[in-house]
Order: structure tokens, then C-alpha cells, then sequence
């Protein structure tokens, strides 16, 4: 039973190209994933306040809110690899630069948002070419798989990340500058291995349309999809409210948890390794038919910790608080990313997934505002606003859900009305088609009433 668990659970990695493009986002992913734990405390020590940490936070969100939608368009266009090449070497650049600039004692909040914004343009374009590449190199079947690996390594590299960057911090020859100077290294071992990777594929000249044209054929593609439009609005929802909570948590330690705003590190370990374990025991349930109940079941538990975290009244319980919230989030995340690709036809995978990234631009820019928000209500009253908040979004989502159920866009295909049947066909999937997951974890395409035919769910 073990060796079937496992085995269902790491499936993609047997693919040897997917496995060398995961190992390399392990690497990029701790980087990214200390850079939030690192400019957090640099700015709040720099500004002073819960603003200076959001006014950081919108040079990201900016960037990524503007040229997100574009970069999906560009990667279902062109070659995915050269992406990612260029955006890997921008965000290296951006991490090292403000590490000199750290070390010469020259950055300022003004230099450190500059910064933050190069990196979310080369995410902008990376990100989505990163994860329609996957969509390339592993069998249809495997895609909510591969999906759900992918985001298992930011869940790994988040236990890392956090203590690394809470160590470096705390130790005086290295400080602030050498931590950034770290994390600027590694994007040198994620370039190495994107020349072991064989070239992606581009869209023929003759079949490419206006950028602006293709990119309102991706708003219209999820838009007429109820599937994906659910998973997409609860994901954003999810995301920007979700992480709100990094925004006051230096200044939640310090004013009210009597701790130094280093010790970010410890929590964000915590909640990094409790979601580690979360992610592996579902990552090979994405394509079941529980994925949806445990995907909404981890939104509750995030809201819930969020609630814990606004009420704890020492150090200790608040970082109890993250076996909470960390799992929750990640769960969500990780079924929710699952279920978008396994949905999306592989012609708009960039266009969809870089949908996705408009939350963490959504959220990047409400960074400000939410830091302003903690200045003046506090920041307890933030948290607690949050966890309600994300609450209510699971309420409305599960609604959602059982809409979907009544519809029949959800049941496996034996239990669907004749009328809403398909003929299976290895034929392209038209936009407003979902792919849902049947109970022994293969996808399966369920159409409109009229609709064409589909291609088979378990083919490649």
C-alpha cells in the first residue's frame, strides 16, 4: 500500500525532463521564497512601519497586476525556455544589486520597491512559460500531478527558507547584503539546468494572432468555462486576502509578541514544514474525487489559523498557530493549481495560468493599503478581518461547488444524464470545456449540452 501511495504521488518525477525542470524550480522557489521572509524585515527595519513593508510589497504586485496577462500570451506563443532563461538572470540581477546596495548602506525603501519591481516583470513572463512548459513535457494523464509536484517544491523550499533567511539575518558577518548575495546564487545553479532541457515548442507564425487579440481569447476562454471560472475567482480571493498576514507579522512580533522581527523566520518555518506534510499526503489526491472537499477544506483551516494568530497572546501559541494556517493555504493552493491546468486545453495554458499570477499582483498592490489598514486598526484587528474574510470567500466558493454538483459538471461520467454525455474524440478541446476528475483519479472532459467532442483525458 505504501509503494502504491508513493508511487501515485511522485508519478511525474519518472519523467526525467520534468524532473530536471523540478529540481531547478526548487532552487529558484528557496530563493523567491527567502527573498519574502528577507525584504520584509529589511524594510520594516528601514521605514519603520507596516506601510514601509507594503510599499515594498506593491513594487511586485505592480509589475506582476500590469504585465501578468501578457506574459501568458507570450508564453502560448513563443519558445518557453528562452523565458525563463531571461527572467531567471533578471531576478538574480535584482536580488544582487540590492544586496551591494545593502552593503554599501545606499538602499533605501524607494531603491528596495525598485528592486521588487524588476522582479515581478521577469515573473510576469517567467512564471506562466514555467508552468506551460510542464504541460509540455509530461503526458496529459500526469498534468494535475505534475501540477501538484510543482507546488510541493515551493512547500519544500519554504521549509527551508524562512530559517535560512532567520539565520543569515541574525548573524553579523553576514547580515542583510550577504542574505541577498545568497539568494542571488542560486539563480545560478537554476540557469545550469535549463541548457540539460530540450528546446520547447513555439506557436507557427501562420496560426498567431494580435497580442491583444489572443489575450481577450484567454479572458473569454475561462470566462465561458464555469469550472475554471470558479477555481479562478476563489484562488485570487484566497491569495490576496491570504497573505495579508505577511505584511503585519514584523510588526505583530515586535509591538505585541515582544520578539524581534527576525523571528519571522521560526514562524514561517513552521508553517513551511506543517505544509510540506499537508502537500505530500494530497498531492496524489488532486484527480479524486475528493479534491474539491479538501481544496475548500484547507480555505476553512487558513481562515481559522488566521483567527488563532489575531488572539494568541505569546510567541509560542502564535507559532502554533501556523500548523494551521500554513497546511490550509497550501492545500488550497496546490488542488486549486491542480484543477485550473487540468482544465485548461494546452493551447491556453500561459494565458490561464498567468491569470493565476494576477492574484499575487492583486495582492502585492493591497500590500500598501493592508499596511496602512494595521497602522491604524491595529495589527490584531487586521488579522482577525482577514481570517472572516477568508471565510467568507470558502462559504461563497462552496456554494459555488454545489451549484456546479447540481449542474452535473462534476459528476463522473457514469453518473451524468445521457443529454449532457460526449463522444470521446481526439479532437481539441473548445473554450467553455472543462476537465474533471473521475473518482479512480484520471481526468475526464465534460462538456456543454451541444458541445463538440474531446479529447481523450488519459492520452497525451
Amino acid at each position: 500500500m505504501l509503494t502504491t501511495w508513493f508511487r501515485t504521488t511522485f508519478e511525474a518525477l519518472w519523467v526525467p525532463e520534468y524532473r530536471i525542470l523540478w529540481a531547478g524550480s526548487l532552487f529558484a522557489t528557496l530563493g523567491f521564497m527567502m527573498s519574502f521572509t528577507v525584504q520584509a524585515v529589511v524594510a520594516f527595519e528601514i521605514g519603520g512601519s507596516n506601510s514601509a513593508v507594503g510599499m515594498v510589497q506593491l513594487g511586485l504586485g505592480a509589475s506582476m497586476l500590469i504585465l501578468g496577462p501578457m506574459g501568458g500570451v507570450i508564453a502560448d506563443r513563443v519558445s518557453k525556455r528562452p523565458l525563463v532563461f531571461w527572467g531567471q538572470v533578471m531576478v538574480g540581477v535584482s536580488l544582487a544589486a540590492t544586496g551591494v546596495l545593502l552593503i554599501t548602506g545606499e538602499l533605501t525603501i524607494l531603491w528596495l520597491t525598485l528592486m521588487t519591481a524588476l522582479m515581478g516583470i521577469a515573473f510576469s513572463f517567467m512564471g506562466p512559460a514555467r508552468q506551460a512548459w510542464v504541460g509540455e513535457l509530461v503526458p496529459r494523464r500526469l498534468l494535475p500531478n505534475a501540477v501538484a509536484l510543482s507546488q510541493l517544491s515551493m512547500s519544500i523550499s519554504r521549509v527551508g527558507a524562512p530559517l535560512m533567511a532567520g539565520v543569515m539575518l541574525g548573524t553579523a558577518f553576514i547580515g542583510a547584503g550577504g542574505t541577498y548575495l545568497f539568494m542571488a546564487s542560486l539563480y545560478i545553479i537554476v540557469v545550469a539546468t535549463l541548457f540539460l532541457l530540450p528546446p520547447t515548442k513555439a506557436k507557427p507564425k501562420a496560426e498567431r494572432r494580435a497580442v491583444r487579440t489572443e489575450l481577450m481569447a484567454g479572458f473569454r476562454y475561462v470566462g465561458a468555462n464555469p469550472v475554471l471560472r470558479l477555481l479562478m475567482l476563489l484562488f485570487m480571493a484566497l491569495v490576496v486576502v491570504g497573505f495579508t498576514f505577511q505584511v503585519v507579522l514584523p510588526a505583530f512580533l515586535e509591538r505585541h509578541l515582544d520578539r524581534a522581527p527576525t523571528d519571522i523566520g521560526l514562524i514561517l518555518t513552521v508553517s513551511a514544514v506543517s505544509s510540506l506534510v499537508a502537500s505530500v499526503l494530497v498531492a496524489g489526491m488532486v484527480a479524486s474525487k475528493w479534491a474539491w472537499v479538501l481544496m475548500l477544506g484547507g480555505g476553512v483551516l487558513a481562515g481559522v489559523g488566521f483567527l488563532l494568530l489575531s488572539i494568541a497572546p505569546n510567541f509560542g501559541l502564535a507559532v502554533l498557530t501556523m500548523v494551521v494556517m500554513g497546511p490550509g493555504l497550501a492545500v488550497f493552493m496546490l488542488i486549486n493549481n491542480a484543477l485550473i491546468m487540468a482544465n485548461t486545453s494546452p493551447a491556453y495554458f500561459g494565458r490561464v495560468m498567468s491569470l493565476t499570477m494576477l492574484a499575487f499582483g492583486v495582492q502585492g498592490v493591497l500590500a500598501l493599503p493592508a499596511g496602512i489598514l494595521a497602522d491604524s486598526l491595529g495589527e490584531r484587528q487586521t488579522l482577525a478581518l482577514g481570517g472572516f474574510l477568508v471565510l467568507g470567500v470558502v462559504a461563497l466558493g462552496a456554494m459555488g461547488y454545489l451549484s456546479l454538483m447540481r449542474q452535473g459538471l462534476l459528476r463522473p461520467r457514469a453518473e451524468r444524464s445521457p443529454e449532457r454525455a460526449e463522444v470521446e474524440a481526439p479532437q481539441p478541446v473548445p473554450a467553455g470545456r472543462a476537465i474533471v476528475p473521475r473518482p479512480h483519479g484520471v481526468a475526464m472532459m465534460v462538456g456543454q449540452k451541444t458541445g463538440a467532442a474531446a479529447r481523450f483525458a488519459s492520452g497525451d
